[in-house]
Formats: C-alpha cells, structure tokens, sequence
C-alpha cells in the first residue's frame, strides 16, 4: 500500500506516549500520522526538530479536519473531560490510550456521549497487541486451558516514586490514580484479555511504604481477586526490586498461569511452559502499535467496529475504582 492510499491521521498530545505512535508508525501499513496537536510551543519545536514529516498544530480547531481519517489521543488522563466534546464534534473516529477515564463514570459517560455523537471509539492497550501475549491467549484457545492461578506483576523500574511534585500525575484529581491506574491498568486488562473477568476480593494501595489516603496517590497496589476458574493476584509497582549491582529499581513484568496442564509464563521476551521457553519475541512496542494503529485503520475502513474491545474497558475500570474504594477505608 502506498503512502497515498494510507489512512491519515492527527496525534493528540506530543508528549512521550504520542512519540512513541509516531515511531510505531513508520512501520504502518494501512496509516499515517500526518498531524500533531499540542499547546505547548517548546514541545512543537522539540518534535519539530526530530524531524518527523507531520504538520503542527497548536489546537484542535487548526487541524485540517477535511483531510483526516481518524485521531489518535495521547494527552493527560484529565485533559479529555474539558476537550471531549471537542474531539467527538469533530466527527472523526477516535484511538484513545489508557485509562478510557479517571473513574467508571467519567469512562462511561465518554462512551455513551461518543456513540450519542456517531463517533466510533477505539481503545489503545498495547499488551493486547504483543506477539508475546497474543501467543499466550492463543494457547490457552488451543490447548483448552483451565487458568486456575494467575499471578502477575509489572514493576515500572523509575526511581521517583511518586512522579514528582510538580507532575500532573502526583495530584489525585488530575491523575485519577497512581500505580493501580496506571501500570495496573494494563495488568487488569491483561488478565481479562488472557483469563476472563473477575471480581476483586482484597485491594492494598501504598505510597513510599504507607497506606495511601483518599486523595494520595500509589506507588504500589496489590490485588486479589477472583474468577470463574480460580484466584487472581496482581501486583503493580511505579518502582521495583532493587537491582543489586546499580543500587536502582529493577523494570520488569511477568504473567504466570497456573493451569490443569501446567504452568504457562508470559512477559514481552516470550511465552514459556514449565519452564521451556515456547515463544521467543523482542520487547519493544513498535511492532505491537503499528499493528494497533493498522487495525484502527481497518475498522476505519471497513466501518466495522470491535465493540466488545471498548466495553471490555469498563470491567477494567469497575475494579480499579473499587481497588480505590477499599483501600480508602484504611
């Protein structure tokens, strides 16, 4: 496909999320990003220099709407409640990164005032896409699986545990979250995706070692819960381990299945069964969001959409926000 016939689309938000789209794209069969959108000059300029051929625009009402096939959106969790009508008006499907909203009720009412609007929602959670984890479900499909244990973690390795004073993402209102909202996001969705969906039983939020309170926000969440089949244990970290030889936390992630045919292990290296290594893949995401820019394409094109994906969403959310609520009575 050439690059005449791509789909185009405009990037919301230039920050670290909305570069890493426009290094996925590159690899884009069916999309191009042709258009960037951020009110901050110095990150126009930053993303000018790179040298990505996109045209920048400081607000919504400067894209050439006319033009464009869809939007991709990567701006701060408490952007979207001012700019939603906004992006919804401009009548262009919509590729939305996590989390869908700062609560279930903000995610639900962004959903029901885009399908009020006609405009078609797309989620963007990228473990869904990952060669390694696509395996993994297809494993699980072939071999008649019965997950009966599932233990899984992702420590995101930043030695700042809180994100700082001055980041949006240390202010409760603004972030919705921390840790749990955030890197626990794609292990709730992960586990639903892999496992099916499961009620929470137990949830405890901390911040440097404490209790979080109402309005603090988490460095660290553990969850349990569980489903149909069996127990569910999640553990999500904005730090990690302590590597011994760099005196610095460790990033890492990992799935574990324990099921009726053995025990299955998953994170973005491969797939392994008792041990074996089965799959073999490499860590980064590009491939993993070029194929999700690419399948938004085709929906766009195609004009059938995945509705279970997007509904899939609220389960997600429905347990964060109770996480939230339980560790708030401590």
């Amino acid at each position: 496909m050439t690059g005449r016939d791509k789909l185009r689309l405009a990037l919301i938000g230039l920050g670290k999320q909305g570069l890493e789209h426009l290094d996925a794209a590159d690899l884009c069969e069916q999309a191009v990003i042709v258009a960037g959108v951020d009110p901050d000059v110095a990150t126009r300029q930053r993303v000018g220099a790179l040298g990505y051929e996109v045209e920048l625009c400081a607000s919504l009402s400067q894209l050439p709407a006319q033009q464009l096939d869809g939007l991709v959106l990567a701006l701060p969790h408490h952007c979207y409640g001012d700019l939603w009508d906004e992006l919804i008006g401009l009548g262009l499907p919509l590729l939305k990164e996590k989390p869908l909203g700062r609560s279930f009720d903000e995610a639900l009412s962004f959903i029901e005032r885009a399908r009020h609007a006609g405009c078609p929602v797309q989620t963007a959670i990228q473990r869904r896409h990952h060669p390694s984890y696509r395996q993994l479900k297809a494993l699980i499909k072939a071999a008649e699986l019965s997950v009966r244990e599932v233990h899984a973690h992702m420590h995101l390795g930043f030695a700042d545990t809180t994100g700082g004073e001055t980041s949006w993402r240390s202010q409760r209102q603004t972030a919705g979250g921390g840790a749990l909202l955030d890197a626990g996001y794609h292990l709730v969705d992960l586990l639903h995706y892999l496992s099916g969906s499961f009620d929470l039983v137990s949830a405890s939020l901390w911040q440097q070692g404490l209790p979080v309170g109402e309005q603090e926000i988490d460095d660290r969440a553990w969850l349990i819960g569980r489903s149909e089949q069996g127990w569910i244990m999640l553990d999500s970290w904005r730090a990690g381990e302590v590597d011994p030889h760099t005196g610095k936390p460790r990033k890492s992630e990992r799935v574990i299945l324990q099921t009726n045919k053995g025990v299955f292990e998953a994170n973005r290296e491969g797939v392994w069964h008792e041990g074996q290594q089965l799959v073999s893949s490499q860590r980064d995401w590009r491939q993993a969001m070029a194929e999700q820019l690419d399948d938004f394409a085709g929906h766009i094109r195609n004009g059938q959409w995945h509705d279970e994906l997007i509904w899939d969403q609220l389960p997600a959310m429905r347990v964060i926000d109770e996480a939230y609520r339980l560790a708030a009575r401590y």
